[in-house]
């Protein structure tokens, strides 16, 4: 259920902002009021229904104007804490920024390797991205993973391509398993 509410509120948010011509700056805004309410204290105080609700909403209210926040990015927040569904807010975050990514055309992958990659493999991995996705802005996080021992692991959104050489080694032991070998 808090998936398609999220989606909602982010769809919601997607057209004010689109109004506005802020689509990527509300998705900053996002992003910086998840990190912030995220914060272990900051979330217990504003999550928990021991505390009176009047008093978890002057506190959001006060992050909001703390961060510096849009009215359209503050007015979202405030909503979701006066009927109590700040908890949602990261979900929102995330559908929001694939809503964006989807309007902009363009693709995030997240690339793990055993040691640093070159920029030109780094760039190599890029380009194999934008033929995959057929999206020309690719947004790239690289990530360490030594476990892998050699090769590389890409996520394009969900879908997984793993050249690693644990994996090659995982479908050889397998294919000796079977006799196929």
């Amino acid at each position: 259920m808090t998936g398609r509410l999220a989606k909602r509120y982010a769809r919601a948010l997607l057209e004010l902002a689109r109004e506005n011509g802020t689509l990527e700056p509300c998705g900053e805004e996002l992003v910086r009021a998840v990190a912030a309410f995220e914060e272990p204290r900051l979330r217990l105080l504003v999550l928990s229904p021991a505390i009176d609700t009047d008093a978890r909403v002057r506190t959001v209210k006060a992050v909001v104007s703390a961060l510096g926040l849009s009215k359209i990015v503050g007015n979202l927040i405030a909503l979701l804490a006066d009927r109590d569904r700040l908890a949602i807010l990261p979900d929102v975050a995330r559908w929001y920024e694939g809503f964006i990514d989807e309007e902009l055309g363009r693709a995030r992958i997240t690339i793990r390797s055993a040691a640093p990659l070159s920029l030109g493999e780094k760039n190599e991995l890029i380009e194999l991205a934008r033929h995959l996705t057929g999206r020309r802005e690719i947004i790239t996080t690289m990530e360490a993973d030594q476990e892998l021992l050699g090769g590389v692991v890409l996520d394009l959104g969900g879908t997984v391509y793993d050249g690693s050489v644990r994996a090659q080694l995982a479908r050889l032991t397998k294919e000796m398993a079977e006799g196929t070998a």
